[in-house]
C-alpha cells in the first residue's frame, strides 16, 4: 500500500468489472476513498475503503447522486474517473440507429455529465483531477467497432476541450487510451473462434511487446494522471497499449523479425 493518493475521495464508474474494478483497487491501495459507481452489483471488494453505489451513468440523477454520496463521504470530490463503456461489434452498415444512441449515451454522454458534475464539485474546493478512459479506437478505426470508435474519439476531444477549460482553475483533465486489455470483453472474442489459443496468438502478435495489456497497468496508468506526478500533466492521452500505435499496419508482416 502507498500513500500515492492518500486522503483523497475518488469515484470511479464502471466498476463493478474489469479496468473499472482495477482502478478502484488500485486507488484505495494508495490510500484513496473510493466510490465504486456501477449499475451491476459488483463481487464483494476486500478493502473497506471502497463503498458501493448502485445506479447508470444513462441516467443523470444516478451520477449525480453518485458524485454527492462521495463529498459527503469524504468532504470534498478530488478525482473522478469516467470509466463506464459499453461496446457493439458490428459493422456500420449492421449498427441501427438504436444501437449508435445506446453507445454514445453510456461511452460519451455518460462521460461529458461525469466530467462536467465532478468539476461543478471540484471547482467549490480548489480543484481535482479527472481521468477519462478512452481507447485507441479513439485515435484508430475498425471495421466492426465504428460507432464505439466515434465515441472515443468523442471522449478524447472531450478531454482536450476540459483541459483547456479547466486548466487555470486547478483541474486537470486527461486520458488513457488502453489497447485490447485482457478481460472477458476481450476474451470472449478468443473463445469463440474455433481455436481460442491461436486467435490470442494472432491478436498478440500484432502488438510489438508481443502481449496485450493487463487490467491492472491501465489502473496504474490512471493512479499517475489522477496523483500529484503528474501535476504539470493535462490534455494528454496516455496510450496504455504495448506500443500498438506506434507501429504502422505493416509491423504485423515484420514484427516476427524484429
Amino acid at each position: 500500500m502507498s500513500d500515492l493518493l492518500s486522503e483523497r475521495t475518488c469515484v470511479v464508474t464502471g466498476a463493478a468489472n474489469g479496468i473499472g474494478r482495477a482502478i478502484a483497487e488500485r486507488f484505495a491501495s494508495d490510500g484513496a476513498r473510493v466510490l465504486a459507481f456501477d449499475r451491476d452489483q459488483p463481487a464483494p471488494f476486500d478493502s473497506s475503503c471502497i463503498r458501493v453505489h448502485l445506479g447508470s451513468v444513462e441516467n443523470e440523477s444516478d451520477l449525480v447522486a453518485a458524485l454527492d454520496a462521495a463529498v459527503e463521504w469524504g468532504g470534498r470530490l478530488d478525482v473522478m474517473v469516467n470509466n463506464a463503456g459499453i461496446q457493439i461489434e458490428r459493422t456500420i452498415a449492421d449498427t441501427t440507429t438504436e444501437q449508435f444512441d445506446q453507445l454514445v449515451a453510456v461511452n460519451l454522454r455518460g462521460v461529458f455529465i461525469g466530467l462536467r458534475e465532478a468539476a461543478a464539485r471540484m471547482l467549490q474546493t480548489g480543484g481535482g483531477a479527472i481521468v477519462n478512459v478512452g481507447s485507441v479506437l479513439g485515435v484508430t478505426g475498425d471495421p466492426l467497432l465504428g460507432a464505439y470508435s466515434a465515441t472515443k474519439g468523442g471522449v478524447i476531444n472531450l478531454t482536450r476541450s476540459a483541459a483547456v477549460t479547466y486548466g487555470k482553475r486547478g483541474i486537470r483533465v486527461n486520458a488513457v487510451c488502453p489497447g485490447a486489455v485482457a478481460t472477458p470483453l476481450t476474451t470472449r472474442t478468443w473463445d469463440l473462434a474455433p481455436d481460442p489459443a491461436r486467435a490470442r496468438r494472432e491478436m498478440e502478435r500484432l502488438y510489438p511487446m508481443g502481449r496485450i495489456v493487463e487490467a491492472s497497468e491501465v489502473a496504474s496508468a490512471a493512479a499517475f494522471l489522477a496523483s500529484d506526478m503528474a501535476s504539470a500533466v493535462t490534455g494528454a492521452l496516455l496510450m496504455v497499449d504495448c506500443g500498438l500505435t506506434a507501429a504502422n499496419p505493416e509491423y504485423a508482416l515484420i514484427g516476427e523479425l524484429t
